[in-house]
């Protein structure tokens, strides 16, 4: 059997792996050495409806987060050229011409294709297809026939890996009737079916698009799994309440490799190092709840009953459906200068804003996993959390629990963390504790064995 892990949303994320990247890019990174089928990488073109098994240098390069692609680039490229003749393709490729090629680059190029004939010049340049590799420092003008290894060739002995935002990258209807006369199967990793069972949650321009692409997938999917027993549970409720085909599943742990022991970078404000400051890292959206904290946090201040300098620090990028939120959080006097947010940090910043927080609040309103509550515990902090979705099954005993939206007791529990030391050590002690942090390593096993089960059953 052959097995492909897509990375379609690896390879065109620019950034820090956040969330479901962080998850595609963890998992698939450890498939090697623990499938038992034999193992490529690959990448999926809508415009041609079309898997590509990316060239080794690429899926180790987009693995490590070296490089990326555009997403419009990726549709618009020609991937069916193979043009592999040493010619201007050669020339492009030995120049690395960039973006901003310096003199001497373009010096040697004219005079590279300068020993070309005309023929062989109009022949590459009727051939030749080029794409823009974005680099930390550069964007490298690549020829299509170096990322790829070959077009993937589907046959009912192939299982393809789709771990990333296929509703951003895929055509799944496309997808379910090219399985028909390629029976191929299709492996898919869920997070949640949020868009389902609450839409409400959800950016109302992807509620359509969201609920028609779970439409297809629980059609299309051979094979499902998910973040957790909660989001298995959803998902098995959702199928019975509509009457659909059964869905082999499982579920799994995610991991997380934060730990006391990592190199932290520096602190991202100077404030950080001598203030009291509670943490919560999350993509700023309503689901998450940002809202209970903030009116939490004016209510406490507007008492007198937080230390002057005690700060919250929220960390993520900014959703759909908060610039209300954010303009209040500017323009409130007592707040403007006491709510700090930041965007795009470090794995090593994230590590000492973690390390300097007094505790950390987790008060979304559902969760298929809930990952930063979990690298919280695992570095010993003391936890509030919501008590919906899945936050209970990943948290047992270890944090406090209240309802997302009780801003009373979040204002208490917020002051009681912020102000009694006994209360706080014994959360931290429960984190501690009560938590067995689970690595990347391990959740890679138990990922990989139930996959290969699975695909063992099916020879």
């Amino acid at each position: 059997m052959k097995l492909y892990f897509d990375l379609t949303t690896t390879l065109c994320w620019g950034g820090p792996p956040v969330g479901i990247t962080r998850v595609e890019r963890e998992i698939a990174k450890r498939a090697l050495g623990r499938s038992d089928a034999k193992l490529s990488y690959c990448f999926y073109q809508a415009t041609s409806g079309a898997f590509y098994e990316m060239a080794p240098w690429l899926a180790e390069a987009v693995l490590s987060g070296a490089c990326h692609l555009n997403r419009d680039d990726l549709l618009s490229a020609d991937f069916s050229q193979r043009t592999d003749q040493a010619g201007l393709s050669e020339i492009i490729r030995q120049t690395a011409m960039r973006s901003h090629p310096d003199a001497r680059a373009l010096v040697r190029a004219r005079a590279n294709i300068a020993d070309l004939s005309l023929a062989d010049i109009l022949q590459v340049r009727d051939n030749l297809s080029v794409i823009p590799v974005h680099w930390a420092t550069e964007r490298r003008l690549t020829p299509t026939s170096e990322l790829i290894a070959r077009k993937v060739k589907l046959t009912s002995d192939t299982w393809v890996v789709n771990g990333g935002l296929d509703w951003e990258h895929k055509d799944l209807r496309s997808i379910r009737i090219l399985k028909k006369s390629r029976p191929f199967k299709y492996v898919s990793i869920i997070y949640d079916i949020i868009p389902l069972l609450y839409p409400h949650f959800v950016v109302p321009s992807y509620v359509d698009i969201l609920k028609k692409y779970f439409g297809e997938l629980l059609w299309t999917a051979d094979y499902a799994l998910c973040i957790s027993d909660t989001t298995k549970n959803d998902v098995q409720a959702h199928m019975n309440e509509w009457r659909m085909p059964e869905l082999e599943m499982d579920s799994w742990p995610l991991g997380c490799d934060i730990h006391s022991g990592s190199d932290a970078g520096p602190l991202a404000h100077p404030r950080f190092a001598t203030s009291k400051y509670l943490l919560y890292v999350s993509t700023i959206e309503p689901r998450k709840s940002h809202r209970t904290i903030v009116d939490a946090f004016d209510h406490l201040i507007r008492s007198g009953q937080l230390d002057d300098d005690a700060l919250c620090v929220f960390v993520g990028r900014t959703g759909w459906n908060i610039d209300n939120l954010l303009q209040e959080i500017r323009t409130n006097p007592l707040l403007k200068d006491r709510i700090v947010i930041l965007s795009d940090v470090s794995d090593e910043e994230l590590l000492a804003l973690y390390q300097g927080a007094r505790f950390v609040v987790f008060p979304s309103r559902y969760e298929g996993y809930g990952l930063s509550l979990v690298e919280a515990m695992g570095l010993g902090k003391a936890c509030i959390s919501s008590n919906t979705g899945s936050l209970r099954e990943v948290g047992g005993d270890a944090p406090l629990y209240i309802p997302p939206h009780d801003i009373k007791a979040w204002g208490e529990a917020i002051r009681d963390f912020m102000n009694d030391d006994e209360l706080l050590r014994e959360y931290e002690e429960r984190s501690t504790s009560r938590y067995q942090p689970i690595t990347w390593d391990r959740s890679a096993d138990l990922f990989y064995e139930k996959l290969n089960a699975t695909m063992a059953k099916h020879k």
